[in-house]
């Protein structure tokens, strides 16, 4: 079992064994840093080649094996790591300066779900308006996000793909303005959710498990975002 191969590795100090197991473990924590990093990067939120997937995953590899107690299976393990990842990625994009550290993951994604009501609709040129104002949630983020956001075509075809939407949507570079507005103005946690979903391949329950928060705030969650990602259709 690989937990128990993983406990030998550790009580024997041996990092690099320890480090070879566990990163086989989960291809897809990989995957999801990458595309969670691109993401980030094409929202500038991140410096373009900055970060790398790789440098996160040493960053937490490293802290699972100092602090490598307690822990029965592997999905359990897999949570645990997922869990790292949304941490890691959240502090490169220096959330901690833009929320509240006080203010409990469940408690906020409640509050953007409200937020996820928002209306949008386009100009005659194209461009993506709110009806109403993003700013009736109770913290702000004094950074600015712009709307001509464009995404790597690969963070697109995976978003479409997990969104269950045609992925004859995006045949114009309009259409991906849209589409990469619509995604930047997903509340903050919220994306957290959609990341975990569509780039790290997570169900429902696994990132329920992730976040700690309740599976039917995540399934909210989703519903919401499909609904709007279904102004594009």
């Amino acid at each position: 079992m690989l937990v128990k191969q993983l406990y030998r590795h550790k009580e024997e100090n041996d990092f690099e064994q320890f480090y070879n197991k566990i990163s086989s473990l989960v291809p897809d924590l990989k995957k999801f840093a990458t595309r969670s990093l691109m993401a980030a990067e094409g929202q500038g939120a991140i410096d373009r080649g900055f970060y790398c997937a790789e440098g996160i995953l040493d960053e937490i590899y490293l802290e699972v094996f100092k602090d490598f107690t307690d822990i029965k299976d592997e999905e359990r393990l897999k949570i645990i790591l997922f869990s790292k990842a949304v941490q890691k990625i959240e502090e490169k994009k220096i959330i901690e300066q833009e929320t509240p550290d006080y203010l409990p993951t469940e408690k906020m994604l409640q509050q953007e779900l409200d937020a996820l009501d928002e209306k949008f609709t386009t100009q005659a040129d194209g461009d993506l308006i709110l009806n109403t104002e993003l700013d009736d949630i109770s913290y702000k983020q004094p950074r600015q996000r712009p709307t001509n956001v464009i995404l790597d075509r690969t963070l697109e075809q995976q978003l479409i793909k997990k969104l269950d939407m045609s992925d004859t949507l995006l045949p114009s570079m309009e259409r991906r303005t849209i589409f990469g507005a619509l995604y930047n103005y997903i509340p903050i946690r919220s994306k957290s959710v959609l990341g975990l979903y569509a780039f790290g391949n997570r169900s429902i329950h696994d990132i329920s498990e992730i976040l700690e928060v309740p599976e039917e705030v995540v399934d909210r969650i989703m519903e919401k975002l499909k609904e709007r990602f279904r102004l594009l259709k």
